[in-house]
C-alpha cells in the first residue's frame, strides 16, 4: 500500500492529475470510505460506551442509596443482572443488604458467588473471599472460611496478610492452636516485611500470639 502511494505522489509531481484519477480513483474513494468510516466507528463506539457507563454508575448509586431495603435489593438486582464493574459493586451492596436485613447465610452466598466468578476482577473476587471467610467464622464455620482463603496466602497475594489472620482465627476456632500459632506468626513476620500495611495485623498476631503462649 505504502508504494501505491508513493506512486501516487510521483505522478503528482508531474501534474498528471487526470492520468491519476482515472487510474486509481476507486482506490483513493475506497480507501476514504474506509478510513471515515472506522473514524465514525470508534467516536460512535466511545461516546455509547461512555454513556452506557454514566447510565450504569447513575443506576447503581440510586439503588445503593435506597433506604427501603427491599426496593434497593430489587433495584440492585437489576443493576447486577447488567454486570460489568457496577454489576459487581451491586452485588457487594446486596451482600451488605442482605447484612443489614439480618440475613448473613444470604449474605455470605452472594459473597461466595462473587469469590467463585470468573467473569469478575480477580481483586473483587478476593476481596469478596476475605468477607465471606469473616461471615463464616462470625457464624461458627471456621473450616469453610479457611477453605475460602486457602488460595490467598500465597506470597504477592493482595490480601495475604487478611487471609493468613483468617486461616490463624479459624485454627483457634476448630481448637487447633499449634497451626493458630504458625498461622499468627506467619502474619507477624508478614507484617513486619509490609510495615506501612501490616501495623495493625502485627499488633493483633502479638495479641493473640501472647494468649496462646498463657
Amino acid at each position: 500500500m505504502a508504494d501505491i502511494f508513493h506512486e501516487i505522489e510521483e505522478d503528482l509531481r508531474r501534474d498528471q492529475a487526470a492520468a491519476i484519477w482515472k487510474k486509481y480513483g476507486n482506490f483513493i474513494i475506497g480507501v476514504a470510505l474506509v478510513l471515515v468510516l472506522a473514524v465514525a466507528a470508534h467516536w460512535g463506539w466511545r461516546e455509547y460506551s461512555t454513556r452506557q457507563q454514566l447510565q450504569a454508575s447513575a443506576d447503581f448509586l440510586a439503588a445503593a442509596a435506597a433506604s427501603d431495603l427491599k426496593q434497593r435489593e430489587a433495584a440492585l438486582s437489576t443493576v447486577a443482572a447488567e454486570g460489568g464493574i457496577y454489576g459487581a459493586l451491586a452485588r457487594f451492596r446486596l451482600a451488605e443488604t442482605a447484612i443489614e436485613a439480618g440475613d448473613k447465610d444470604k449474605a455470605r452466598g452472594i459473597l461466595g458467588e462473587i469469590a467463585k466468578d470468573q467473569g469478575t476482577d480477580k481483586p473483587l473476587r478476593d476481596l469478596a473471599a476475605i468477607q465471606a471467610a469473616l461471615l463464616e467464622l462470625e457464624i461458627g464455620k471456621p473450616e469453610n472460611a479457611a477453605e475460602l482463603v486457602k488460595d490467598l496466602m500465597k506470597e504477592g497475594e493482595s490480601y495475604r496478610l487478611s487471609a493468613l489472620e483468617i486461616t490463624g482465627l479459624a485454627a483457634l476456632a476448630a481448637g487447633d492452636k499449634e497451626k493458630a500459632k504458625a498461622s499468627f506468626e506467619a502474619v507477624k513476620k508478614t507484617a513486619e516485611e509490609e510495615a506501612v500495611l501490616g501495623a495493625g495485623f502485627a499488633q493483633r498476631a502479638d495479641q493473640l500470639l501472647d494468649r496462646l503462649g498463657n
